[in-house]
């Protein structure tokens, strides 16, 4: 995953935008991904999806405790940016999925990010 930065260098060395929704989509995705303690000085950021489900066995349990942890992570790191609607965590078949629902703010439409991490990566 390359994450989008709003300002980048374009053709011609020029400033160049990425659109706003879909860097919001790229934040999301970053949040989901950091793992707990992982940035030195944010100790608490990230939902931990890939590194710290790493030897914690699949099961309802599981998703239970994903799904809290994103929607906390979520509020905490992006509070003041997007409204997080939905959290649907699923295991199933040694894949674990989060579909995350939200509203960028001050208002606009709903967006879904979705995230698979299949078998081999847990």
């Amino acid at each position: 995953m390359t994450a989008r930065q709003p300002w980048q260098l374009g053709s011609g060395r020029r400033l160049a935008t990425t659109d706003y929704l879909a860097h919001l989509d790229d934040l999301v995705r970053i949040v989901l991904q950091t793992g707990p303690s992982e940035r030195l000085h944010q100790p608490g950021f990230g939902a931990g999806l890939s590194a710290s489900a790493l030897f914690e066995p699949l099961s309802d349990a599981l998703g239970a405790t994903v799904t809290a942890r994103v929607h906390g992570s979520l509020t905490d790191a992006l509070g003041d940016r997007i409204q997080v609607l939905d959290v649907t965590v699923t295991v199933a078949g040694g894949t674990l999925a989060a579909q995350v629902s939200y509203s960028p703010l001050p208002a606009g439409a709903i967006r879904t990010v979705s995230l698979r991490l299949p078998g081999a990566a847990l």
